[in-house]
Parts: structure tokens; sequence; C-alpha cells
């Protein structure tokens, strides 16, 4: 199987007030259609666990069209792999639209093996023989995205982990983080400005009740660095967002016409 593709409808969660997919929804998809792929090789987590290994997401880059997006639509996600290295494997991806196949987002990810026992990064080679690669279908430069240093701190927030925040493995959902650095962005900034381009660094995991600092740093006009630190200091994630201004707005009447 060289690509996985899979069909969802979107739901009213999933979009934002300028009827766009959210970074949120992205992420959701992506991953659960990585999950799935992944399954379809016998390498899912619950194929791994036997082996006393498990999947971990260190990195993900998308880039989001302005390209309205409504409740009930249904979306195509399709994953591939276009590269693989000692220790990490590349999965890039496209969402577009299912009957117009207009692109919606795309993207990349970098993900590791990892031992459960020892929480140390394994190598690739077990499942080299399981994967087709398509470099020539490669999204993005699996160069690392170097955040910005510089930048004025706009906002600090604070937040405790709780059971909303966690997935089956007891600590905080990678998508949590998403939600937990659009808490810094003004809400002035959220109603006339929409997300184009997202980077996200996960470094350090969290758990519950733990409180998260987050903190908001503006680039420029348009970019902003989000970075969530835990109670000892350490950085659990790093956000890179990049916006741009809403030109227009859908009327509430189309939506409901499409309907």
């Amino acid at each position: 199987m060289n690509q996985y593709s899979h069909t969802f409808t979107v739901t009213c969660q999933d979009m934002n007030k300028d009827y766009r997919l959210s970074p949120h929804a992205v992420l959701l998809y992506f991953q659960e259609s990585f999950a799935r792929y992944m399954g379809c090789l016998h390498l899912a987590a619950f194929d791994l666990v036997k082996e006393h290994r498990m999947w971990i997401i260190t990195e993900m880059e998308a880039m989001m069209m302005p390209v309205d997006t409504f409740w009930g639509d249904d979306i195509v996600v399709t994953v591939w792999v276009s590269e693989i290295t000692s220790l990490r494997v590349y999965v890039d991806f496209r969402v577009a639209h299912a009957d117009t196949d207009v692109l919606i987002a795309k993207g990349t990810s970098c993900w590791n093996l990892m031992s459960a026992n020892t929480r140390k990064l394994e190598s690739t080679d077990c499942i080299v023989p399981k994967i087709t690669v398509l470099p020539e279908m490669m999204t993005a430069s699996h160069k690392k995205v170097r955040f910005p240093k510089d930048g004025t701190v706009l906002k600090q927030v604070t937040h405790k982990v709780n059971q909303l925040d966690l997935d089956f493995n007891g600590h905080v959902n990678n998508r949590s983080y998403v939600s937990i650095a659009m808490l810094t962005v003004p809400d002035a900034f959220l109603t006339t400005h929409r997300t184009n381009r997202f980077v996200i660094h996960w470094l350090h995991e969290s758990y519950l009740d733990e409180n998260m600092t987050c903190t908001l740093r503006q680039v420029d006009e348009n970019t902003y660095v989000h970075l969530i630190k835990r109670e000892d200091g350490e950085t659990a994630a790093e956000i890179f967002s990049v916006w741009e201004p809403l030109t227009s707005t859908v009327d509430v009447a189309e939506v409901a016409m499409r309907r």
C-alpha cells in the first residue's frame, strides 16, 4: 500500500468562525488517518505494544488553504511516507473536498519509534520492509523549522491540565497543546484573522493537574510563537503560527442554502 485515504464528514466543531477547517481538526483527522494507515500495515499502536514499542510524533507542519469547509461536507485525508531515516519516519498528508478534490490543507510530520521500556528512540530498520516510501511526493522540506527567538511578549496564561486534555496514554493529547496555545491569542485578533500555516514541535510529555504556562510572542504583524512550559520549566511544546487578515466572511444564508 503506497498511500492511505479515508473520508470524514465535517462536524460543527471542526470549523472556525470563517467556515474554514480549524488547525485542531486538521491535526485530528491527520493523526486518525495515520493510525488507520499503520493499522493496515500491522504497525499500529496495538501492534507495536506487543514488541514494547510505541509511536511518538515530534513535529508537524501544515499549510491551510483559504477554502470554505462547511458542516456536513465530506473531506478526504490522504497520507503517505515520503522519507525514512535511521530514526525518523516522515509522513506527509493532504486534506481535500471529497466531491471536487479542492485542496483544504497539506503538510508533513516526523514520527519516531520509542521503546516503551527504556523511553529511548529505536531504529526504524524493523518497519522499513513494510512501508513504501514516496520521495517524489514530498510536501515540504524535512529540515527542522527553527522558530524565531526574538519578538514581543503579548500575553501569558496558565492552564491546569484536566481530564479533557488527556489521551488514552494518560498524558496531554497532542491536539490539546493547540487548544492551550490558542488561549493566548487575543479574541479581537481571532475574529479578524485566520491561520494559514502552523508548525508544532512536541518536546516533553505533561500530565494531569500540572500547571502549564503558555507565553505568546509576536514576531511580526502576523507571525507568532506560542511557548508552552511545564511546572518544572521544561518546554512541553512550541507552536509557530502564521496568520492572514480576513478579507471577507461567508454569508450565513449561503451556508443555510448549502444544507
